[in-house]
């Protein structure tokens, strides 16, 4: 998993654009958000799961715009990626590395963990490389156009009717694995853990630059 993380994206007048638009708008609203997170990376053709990934998710942003993120996985193995100021920390206790690095777009793969914080720069990729289809009203669908270079073929979509916000996602790859994000425990400006976007290294953590 990537550096996960708000303008809301101006769509054309049309039934599929107002959902898409009106989640924008509330990812807008909120300042803080926790959630237990947990991502699954399925192989249909061969009909078999990796062990899925389980943590939590942390997300902070000013009134300016700037967003802390902070994705603590502890299952199978601990794993903490934190991205703020414009560069992200990768601490990897098992290995004991830390990799640290400048956030530059995120690359393709970026798009998927995007949606879910509300990146401007996924919104703005999806308007260009994608066409949206609204499936129900909480479902959206985004479809890769032809030609279009995209890591994600087909991304699908669900909001959490409580909070109206991104719950659960799923991108389809050109070999039709298929991983899926969901957030459940969604708590919306509520108080985060003192300094949780903050790590404080064990000195004999190797430092590499990303």
């Amino acid at each position: 998993m990537t550096a996960v993380l708000f303008s809301v994206l101006v769509l054309a007048q049309s039934h599929e654009g107002d959902l898409f638009a009106r989640m924008r708008a509330r990812q807008q609203e909120v300042s803080r958000l926790a959630a237990v997170i947990e991502q699954v990376k399925s192989y249909p053709q061969l009909g078999i799961d990796d062990p899925a990934e389980r943590g939590r998710l942390y997300l902070e942003r000013s009134r300016r715009g700037e967003t802390k993120v902070r994705l603590e996985i502890t299952a199978p193995e601990t794993r903490i990626l934190i991205s703020s100021n414009g560069g992200y920390l990768l601490y990897q206790p098992r290995i004991k590395q830390a990799v640290e690095g400048a956030l530059s777009g995120g690359g393709k793969k970026a798009l998927f963990s995007g949606l879910l914080t509300g990146s401007s720069g996924a919104a703005r990729q999806l308007e260009r490389d994608y066409t949206v289809e609204e499936i129900d009203g909480t479902h959206l669908r985004f479809q890769a156009k032809a030609g279009a270079e995209v890591h994600c073929e087909q991304i699908d979509l669900w909001l959490d009717v409580r909070s109206g916000l991104p719950a659960r996602q799923s991108c389809r790859e050109a070999n039709q694995s298929v991983i899926t994000i969901s957030l459940t425990e969604i708590e919306v400006d509520g108080k985060l853990p003192e300094g949780v976007f903050e790590i404080d290294l064990p000195p004999d953590v190797e430092r590499v630059k990303g």
